[in-house]
């Protein structure tokens, strides 16, 4: 057919790449034009062959899934990659997508939900299951979490390591703010390593600049 999906298969496991070319002659709608058992023989065909999507073992040998996606995206970015993976960790997912993988299927799917992920690749879709969509939004949540940086609002001390501050911006020494407090000289070693901890400083004069910047010192 005039308007079938050219579609390129690269797998090192031959039974599972035959077999997969043979499955996918039954489809009226996608015809496989080239097959691979290594990252480098597929980055050559494919470069020649030029299909529209690209079915691509993340564990090939001399050049792995991702690798091979990545040289894909510079060399033949108009190929849509869609990995084939062993198990669902969202680690490597995310490198796929980061190398610019627009889909990822595990061995262990049906071949029907292979067979959709090509056609809704194909039409310029990206796809994953909704099982690992959801732990990628996770993991993006988590990562865009640690890039925003800490504010005032953000870290909370507690009323004794503010005491401990205002001690420590009046000049008194770690002995000193123990007797004022009626605590150990080691307790309060320890709301000093807290509170340098929590801010993330390095030493006690940063300390009583940070409080001082953000009025913590000022008297209630």
């Amino acid at each position: 057919m005039a308007d079938s999906i050219r579609l390129f298969i690269a797998d090192d496991n031959r039974l599972l790449r035959e077999g997969l070319v043979t499955m996918l002659l039954e489809q009226d709608d996608i015809v496989v034009i080239g097959k691979a058992p290594s990252g480098s023989d597929a980055l050559e065909q494919i470069k020649r062959l030029r299909p529209e999507v690209a079915l691509i073992d993340i564990g090939m040998p001399d050049k792995d899934g991702i690798e091979l996606t990545k040289a894909l995206h510079q060399d033949a970015p108009g190929v849509r990659v869609i990995i084939l993976g062993m198990i669902d960790l969202t680690e490597e997912i995310m490198q796929c997508i980061e190398a610019g993988a627009a889909g990822y299927v595990l061995k262990e799917a049906s071949f029907d939900y292979l067979v959709e992920t090509i056609r809704s690749v194909h039409r310029g879709e990206s796809f994953c299951s909704p099982q690992m969509t959801a732990s990628l939004f996770s993991r993006i949540a988590e990562l865009a979490s640690e890039k925003i940086p800490k504010t005032q609002n953000d870290i909370k001390l507690t009323a004794r390591e503010l005491e401990v501050i205002h001690l420590i911006a009046e000049g008194l020494p770690n002995k000193a703010i123990a007797q004022k407090l009626f605590i150990e000289t080691q307790t309060v070693k320890n709301h000093v390593h807290n509170i340098l901890d929590k801010l993330q400083l390095q030493n006690r004069l940063e300390a009583v600049q940070y409080a001082r910047e953000r009025n913590l010192l000022e008297k209630k």
